[in-house]
């Protein structure tokens, strides 16, 4: 008897703690909105969770690195837009200066124009994003463009063949986002550079003497910049566009990946709203039992 009635009382008590802790958990994960707050709790779908973070940080970190270098490039493409523009009006005075009725007094005005024109694309070229020159190549701290002691304007940025920065855009998947003022004017000193080319129209345009054919050919090296710009707006147009692109991708498998970590962490209100009207019932239910079990047994039955 003794025995009999211990363990009755002994499976009453553990009936209405057991009650009791799963009313409070559900209770408790109401309150927090978590299904679990330690792994502890939940191994398997708090490692899913882990996991999901994780993915969700890189993520989020390649959607950063699209921002940055989206909001670089279109600087680059509307800087390169006034830089065409003061080709264009440096086009048009050469044009002007080439013709046999200019003469040296007007080609003299014509060259500080241009100057002061050159000066500004130098400046353009200059530009930063952030804290980052966007025409230096790797050398992002360097001014690309200086002008010397001699007055001459001199590329300093790293050169074309290494100057390419990148950055991850997605899943094993690195992005080229820059260019350099080489890659748009040539080499510094080579016939192709532009500063060099635009020195040596200076010279022309304050000689006593115009030679008015040698003028008219620097045309060719405007040609060839513009040409350079515009092969680089449209390389910009198509990686701004690859990087939309892959943002959007990027975008839905956050959407995707967030909704799963919420089904594994967060409550679903409405199924635990029924788990807690049941396990009131229950803990109620086990109450009532108990309670007689107990009621039931005195101290004789122990003796």
């Amino acid at each position: 008897m003794r025995v009999s009635t211990s363990v009755m009382t002994n499976l009453a008590t553990n009936s209405m703690g057991n009650a009791y802790n799963n009313y409070a958990s559900i209770l408790a994960k109401i309150a927090s909105n978590k299904n679990f707050t330690k792994v502890s709790e939940n191994v398997v779908d708090a490692t899913r969770v882990l996991k999901l973070n994780d993915q969700l940080a890189k993520l989020n970190e390649y959607q950063s690195n699209i921002t940055h270098a989206t909001n670089e490039m279109n600087l680059a493409y509307d800087t390169l837009a006034n830089v065409t523009e003061q080709l264009s009006a440096i086009n048009s005075l050469i044009v002007e200066a080439a013709n046999v009725t200019t003469t040296p007094d007007s080609a003299k005005a014509i060259a500080e124009e241009i100057k002061q024109r050159v000066a500004t694309i130098s400046d353009e070229m200059n530009t930063k994003y952030m804290d980052n020159y966007i025409f230096s190549g790797t050398y992002i701290y360097e001014q690309p463009y200086v002008t010397n002691d001699a007055g001459e304007i001199i590329y300093q940025g790293s050169s074309d063949a290494a100057g390419e920065r990148n950055l991850t855009i997605s899943e094993d998947t690195t992005f080229t986002y820059n260019f350099t003022g080489e890659a748009i004017f040539g080499k510094q000193d080579g016939v192709n550079d532009f500063f060099s080319q635009m020195r040596d129209l200076n010279n022309l345009l304050n000689a006593d003497s115009l030679d008015y054919d040698a003028i008219r050919e620097k045309l060719s090296v405007l040609d060839s910049a513009t040409r350079g710009i515009t092969i680089a707006n449209g390389q910009i147009s198509a990686k701004v566009s690859k990087l939309e692109s892959t943002q959007e991708i990027n975008n839905d498998t956050i959407t995707s990946l967030t909704e799963k970590k919420v089904d594994l962490e967060e409550v679903d209100i409405t199924k635990a709203a029924t788990e807690l009207a049941s396990a009131q019932t229950a803990l109620q239910a086990s109450y009532q039992i108990g309670t007689a079990i107990l009621g039931s047994v005195s101290l004789l039955d122990y003796l």
